[in-house]
């Protein structure tokens, strides 16, 4: 699979975007979550792309050197209590982990999640010891990862065995009730 498949995945997973409207106080853009009710500077809170609801519709838009764009078939500027969706962030462990796996492996550990309903999104704590190993050798070990959904937290154990003819990947969900899941690919 390529790229492409993986961003969609990224896209259609739960608690993927922050949600919430814009208002523009004393000269700046401010963007108030609608989960949490915390207000942000709109420029801090993004570093490129988002989007803007039109129309009920999702539109691109973007930040470039202090501007705001809107992809939109007439031209459009920001205004107070537009609906922006912003793409939440991967800590950079885990997603340095997420780029590393095969497809196969990146594939079973979103099915995994997503089957006791948690999200890619979800991830606290990511220990990610495939990042210390070096690169093109055989390497062996396990990543230690906690996810929380809102209304409960998981953490899963994957452990991985990496040779130039084969990798193996099993990935252990254990739920704060106690219930444990496996799941195991094998190349």
């Amino acid at each position: 699979m390529q790229f492409k498949h993986r961003s969609q995945l990224f896209q259609k997973q739960p608690r993927a975007f922050t949600i919430g409207a814009i208002e523009e106080i004393n000269d700046e853009w401010v963007f108030f979550d609608d989960e949490t009710d915390e207000a942000f500077l709109l420029e801090d809170l993004i570093d490129e792309d988002f989007e803007v609801s039109i129309n009920e519709e999702w539109v691109p838009a973007s930040l470039k050197n202090g501007n705001f764009l809107i992809q939109y078939s007439r031209k459009k500027k920001l205004q107070n209590g537009d609906i922006l969706r912003i793409q939440r962030k991967l800590l950079y462990s885990f997603d340095s982990l997420l780029k590393n796996l095969t497809d196969e492996s990146f594939y079973t550990l979103a099915y995994l999640l997503n089957t006791h309903s948690f999200s890619l999104y979800d991830c606290l704590y990511c220990h990610n010891f495939l990042s210390f190993q070096p690169e093109g050798s055989p390497s062996e070990g396990v990543n230690f990862i906690v996810f929380d959904n809102g209304e409960l937290v998981c953490s899963v154990y994957h452990q991985f065995r990496i040779s130039s003819e084969e990798q193996n990947h099993r990935f252990e969900l254990t739920k704060a009730t106690g219930n444990r899941y496996l799941l195991t690919q094998l190349s």
